[in-house]
């Protein structure tokens, strides 16, 4: 009964909101953002039940490595993310300086199959609008989001440069709270079946 109604649901969404699917990233655009309300996407399969994530290794440490260095400077870089088939890292910045400090090379090495294996990743540098500093002021604003009775976890997604909320319903008011209080530093992810979306 309730795979039914989601079902349902879903069918309303697509008719009246003229949906746009992502197929690289299983999302589905249900409402687009607009200038005074927040985008709603619905994610069917999360992509990381359907790849291979053989040789990523380097990419993972690399990751990390960017990771420290939105970290060390956050108002100039955003969060890294690794783009696969084939893997990429990507390094987003928002400001001159973040540009050449994404650009920089990483190097290290990583055990495989017994053996450590040196390696260098030239990420992929990516103009992003919010920084690493914005999206994790909004995560730790009081009371921020997450007290918003249809929503049940929030967290950062690097690819889409933005705080993701996990909710099982919205409404146009919603929408256009978050678009007046947060900006194009929020979206929601419907997830009218309840389940974790990471």
């Amino acid at each position: 009964m309730r795979l039914k109604t989601i079902f349902a649901l879903l069918a309303v969404y697509v008719v009246t909101a003229a949906p746009e699917f992502l197929p690289g990233e299983w999302r589905l655009i249900v409402q687009p953002a607009t200038k005074d309300r927040v985008e709603v996407y619905f994610q069917p399969v999360h992509p990381v039940l359907l790849r291979s994530f053989e040789g990523i290794e380097p990419f993972h440490r690399a990751q990390e490595a960017a990771q420290r260095r939105a970290e060390t400077y956050p108002h100039d870089l955003a969060p890294p993310y690794i783009l696969h088939e084939p893997y990429r890292l990507v390094a987003p910045y928002v400001t001159a300086r973040g540009r050449e400090l994404a650009a920089q090379p990483i190097s290290g090495i990583h055990w495989s199959d017994g053996r450590r294996v040196p390696y260098l990743i030239v990420p992929q540098v990516r103009p992003a609008a919010n920084s690493h500093a914005g999206l994790k002021a909004l995560m730790e604003e009081e009371p921020g989001p997450i007290v918003e009775p249809a929503v049940s976890a929030m967290g950062i997604r690097p690819k889409l440069n933005r705080v993701v909320l996990r909710a099982d319903t919205f409404d146009q008011d919603l929408r256009r709270r978050l678009a007046t209080k947060y900006g194009k530093r929020i979206t929601i992810a419907w997830d009218p079946s309840g389940r974790v979306i990471r």
